[in-house]
């Protein structure tokens, strides 16, 4: 059954505080929670789902087309107020634009990457309703990719560890063998600072649950590290690694030893 749209006259958003004006709607797409209000667990999250629950539509003669950005957010208090106001509830769905596209989508994705980046990977497994595994596995290959800099101790907003728990607790399983992961990366390639200082940044290109694993994997085993700026970096192991392929031994730079590629 199609969801039946809700269009609301931009004067009556304005007029009910929950717009600054038809600019704002024009720009921002979302009804927003007051930055100082405080909201009750669990919509104190630092998540731009929850703090942007309402998507809104083009502007139209009638006026425009709001719906939420998920399901769930229908109990969301700033949601159940804006439904009081309007006397109707906010129907979900979004509100897409005239090309068809919402970022109810993307919201998903929001709540993700920003819970695990502020490393609060407990919390949103706790929530994991308002997301999907998918986008659980990719925020946390998003999250190890770089730290938060050496002024705050080089910490990442989760660690390899603690991936390792989220990544259970989603069912994703280690992979047997890593390697096939490890050489979808790109070639490590130095790039030369001003300073003369070299830099090893890992472009992979590899997403989602494999990212995650191959982060995780490449911590542990010390073939990532953090470099100066924060962001993960291979090591000279770790180019070593890279370098011996699908081979079963390799020879480390270092100290020219071999070594066994598991």
């Amino acid at each position: 059954m199609a969801i039946e749209p809700l269009i609301v006259p931009d004067a009556l958003l304005i007029s009910s505080g929950f717009a600054h004006n038809d600019y704002l709607l024009d720009l921002n797409r979302k009804l927003n929670v007051p930055y100082d209000e405080v909201l009750p667990a669990p919509w104190d999250l630092p998540s731009r789902l929850f703090r942007f629950p309402i998507e809104v539509g083009d502007r139209t003669p009638a006026g425009r087309q709001i719906g939420l950005m998920h399901p769930g957010l229908a109990d969301h208090p700033f949601v159940r107020r804006v439904s009081e106001v309007l006397g109707t509830p906010v129907p979900a769905g979004g509100a897409p634009n005239a090309h068809g596209y919402s970022c109810v989508g993307l919201g998903l994705w929001w709540h993700a990457v920003d819970l695990m980046g502020a490393g609060r990977w407990r919390e949103l497994l706790a929530t994991r309703a308002f997301t999907t595994d998918e986008d659980i596995a990719g925020a946390a290959s998003f999250a190890l990719s770089a730290s938060r800099g050496r002024e705050d101790g080089g910490r990442t907003g989760i660690t390899a560890a603690d991936a390792r728990k989220v990544m259970a607790a989603i069912g994703s399983r280690e992979p047997a063998d890593v390697t096939p992961t490890l050489l979808a990366a790109s070639a490590p390639s130095a790039v030369t600072q001003d300073s003369g200082v070299a830099n090893w940044p890992i472009n992979d290109g590899v997403r989602g649950e494999a990212g995650a694993w191959l982060r995780i994997i490449g911590l542990e085993r010390g073939w990532f590290d953090y470099d100066q700026s924060g962001h993960i970096a291979w090591t000279p192991a770790g180019r070593d690694r890279y370098a011996g392929g699908g081979r079963t031994s390799y020879t480390e730079t270092k100290t020219g030893q071999g070594a066994f590629a598991f």
